[in-house]
């Protein structure tokens, strides 16, 4: 009896090591896989890095697992482990809030407060989809489509491009992009050009060619990048490849270690796949990023969001006040930071990051505007005063489409689109878009001036809003007067020269009429 019992003890111990063997193998496998395929894994993996709480929480479940399995003493640590799992997963979460607390203290020492706005130039006519729409319309290679839209400044204009990447499947993995293709965004009328290189290391495409996955293994796994865009030099004839790289500096929260992003420099590729790291102090040394966007879109962005945390977490969250958030316009599919051009203090065009921050709530009024140097990250800020009014952009096309200009319009067949900030001598102007509702094509430049939404100017095409940026609205306004009176009076003549017996009671009185009218617009 007594040997039976030692007999199966011996057994079930031989069946425990064997087991733990086997866990320890499979550990060891999925370890190799792990490190072999690390970027397929990196969104996970990242926000273990940067949010602790995030890896402490799956550290406990983990613990939790294997004390229960190498040992029969402790029967409840998987139970003890969910708990902290759950009880470190929803901490984690307060951990993201604290970043932004964080990332506010960080810049508000460093804000650059400005009482007027810097020149606008090289201003962006075209929208998003627009742009997007008319580059599908003109891409004609069946095997490819576009890839995300960014800003590139050619010739100190903005072009909005896009990678040509492989459509399908199956040519995902076998085929490598046809080349970029980019848009004038300064012109409403389109202009494209169409540059064909293959790109060796691109987006779009898998597996170990893949832009991602060679910036993971090869530059830095443990770094967030941005969107590329794309430069073409040497006569547009090759296309080098951009990305912002974003880095994660250790801090701490209420004694809660974090990371917070920070800067990390830009990667350059070229079309052989050669990857080149420039870091922040070397920018400007590069000659082919001379005056183009460096600092990352997603940083501006958290730096406009950290301003609902000054005052800390328990007032984002619960008492708001002096609370601010970003004015993103609802069913729009470009979100603040806006990439715009403004003139520097020698009249040359730089690319800033904006944002318009409006109070707390249902409010849509304009209260703070951020600038973020899209080379250098420095911060500037535009505040209200107290007893001034500003509509932000969200209200901006409301006033448009409520003013006597837009009386007869059927808002179902037109939209209003993407308010876009314009600085003009000190004044701040909403520039928004209307187009028919396949937004292939642009109807009108509309103007609203923030601080007199009253005041709408609608141009008809690019011409005219260049007028208005070097003689103003008044000159517009008198353009068009002289264009209706001319217009006015060719027809009044041709009515004239008809002959008496050709014309209708209807015709003798619009005749009259219209000889008043003239008369009285002149006298005008």
């Amino acid at each position: 009896m007594l040997r039976d019992r030692i007999l199966r003890d011996d057994m079930l111990r031989d069946t425990i090591s064997k087991i733990k063997k086997v866990i320890l193998i499979v550990v060891l496998i999925i370890s190799v896989f792990l490190y072999v395929y690390r970027p397929f894994f990196h969104g996970f993996f990242m926000r273990c890095y940067t949010n602790p709480a995030f890896l402490l929480a799956f550290v406990a479940l983990g613990a939790g697992i294997l004390i229960r399995l190498f040992s029969d003493r402790f029967k409840w640590t998987i139970v003890v482990g969910a708990i902290f799992f759950a009880a470190l997963l929803v901490g984690s979460m307060f951990v993201v809030e604290g970043k932004r607390v964080e990332i506010y203290k960080d810049i508000s020492s460093n804000i650059v407060e400005i009482d007027t706005f810097p020149e606008s130039t090289s201003i962006r006519l075209m929208p998003y989809q627009i742009a997007r729409n008319n580059m599908t319309n003109n891409l004609t290679l069946e095997q490819f489509r576009l890839g995300e839209l960014d800003f590139v400044i050619l010739d100190g204009k903005m072009w909005w491009n896009a990678a040509l990447i492989p459509d399908g499947t199956w040519i995902h993995y076998r085929m490598k992009p046809y080349g970029a293709m980019f848009i004038n965004a300064c012109e409403t009328e389109t202009e494209i050009i169409k540059i064909r290189q293959d790109l060796e290391v691109a987006e779009g495409i898998g597996i170990s060619d893949n832009l991602y996955w060679r910036l993971y293994k090869d530059i830095d796994y443990w770094s967030d990048y941005s969107d590329p865009f794309y430069i073409p030099y040497d006569n547009n004839t090759k296309i080098m490849t951009v990305v912002s790289k974003i880095d994660y500096k250790l801090d701490s929260w209420a004694f809660v270690p974090l990371r917070k992003p920070v800067f990390g420099g830009v990667v350059l590729i070229d079309g052989e796949g050669n990857m080149k790291y420039v870091s922040p102090e070397k920018i400007d040394e590069e000659t082919i990023l001379h005056g183009q966007q460096a600092f990352p879109e997603e940083i501006a962005r958290l730096y406009g969001e950290s301003f609902a945390y000054k005052r800390g977490v328990w007032n984002a969250w619960v008492a708001h006040k002096d609370q601010t958030e970003l004015n993103d316009v609802p069913g729009e599919g470009n979100f603040m930071p806006y990439l715009i051009m403004v003139q520097d203090e020698n009249g040359e065009p730089i690319p800033m990051w904006f944002m318009a921050l409006e109070p707390y709530g249902t409010t849509y009024g304009l209260k703070k505007v951020l600038l973020v140097d899209a080379i250098g990250g420095t911060v500037y800020s535009w505040s209200k005063g107290e007893n001034e009014q500003s509509v932000g952009a969200v209200k901006s096309i409301e006033h448009a489409k409520s003013s006597d200009t837009f009386r007869n319009v059927n808002w179902a067949d037109f939209r209003l689109i993407e308010p876009i900030p314009i600085f003009k001598e000190g004044t701040m102007y909403w520039k928004l878009t209307m187009t028919r509702y396949t937004q292939t094509g642009i109807t009108n430049i509309v103007l609203i001036e923030a601080s007199n939404p009253e005041n709408v100017i609608v141009l008809k095409d690019g011409a005219e809003f260049q007028q208005f940026l070097t003689e103003g609205a008044t000159d517009i306004v008198e353009m068009n007067m002289d264009q209706m009176l001319h217009e006015i009076d060719a027809l009044l003549q041709k009515i004239k020269d008809l002959p008496s017996d050709a014309k209708s009671p209807i015709l003798v009185e619009l005749e009259e009429r219209l000889e008043r009218l003239l008369s009285l617009l002149e006298e005008s």
